[in-house]
C-alpha cells in the first residue's frame, strides 16, 4: 500500500478529482497514471478531538483496504475522508462502507 504525501499530489485530488460519499465516508479519487494506487485517509478533530480515536479510524481503513487492495484496478489517487458517525461503528461497518465506494464507482477489477 503506497500513501500520498505530497502537497502538490493532495491539491491535484482535491481540484480535479471525482468525490463520492455514504454515511461513513467520503471518498476523492481520481486517475495518476502510475501503476499502483496511492491512498490517504484524513480523519479531522471534527470526528473527535481524541488523536486515540483518529488514529483508530485511520488504521481500520487503511486495513480494509489493505484486504481489497488485491482486487481493486490501478493507477488512482484516493483520499478517504472520516465522518462523524464512523467513530464508535465496528471494523465491520467500515469495511463495507468502503467495499461499498470501491464498487459504486467500479474501482474492482
Amino acid at each position: 500500500m503506497h500513501s500520498l504525501k505530497k502537497q502538490k499530489d493532495f491539491q491535484n485530488v482535491y481540484q480535479n478529482g471525482s468525490v463520492f460519499g455514504n454515511r461513513q465516508l467520503v471518498m476523492i479519487y481520481k486517475k495518476n497514471n502510475l501503476e499502483m494506487n496511492r491512498i490517504a485517509v484524513i480523519a479531522s478533530k471534527k470526528v473527535s478531538n481524541r488523536a486515540v480515536d483518529r488514529n483508530r479510524l485511520r488504521r481500520q481503513i487503511k486495513e480494509a483496504y489493505r484486504h481489497m487492495e488485491a482486487k481493486l484496478k490501478l493507477g488512482y489517487d484516493i483520499i478517504f475522508i472520516v465522518k462523524k458517525n464512523c467513530l464508535n461503528q465496528p471494523y465491520i461497518v467500515l469495511e463495507k462502507a468502503l467495499n461499498h465506494l470501491m464498487y459504486k464507482k467500479d474501482l474492482f477489477r
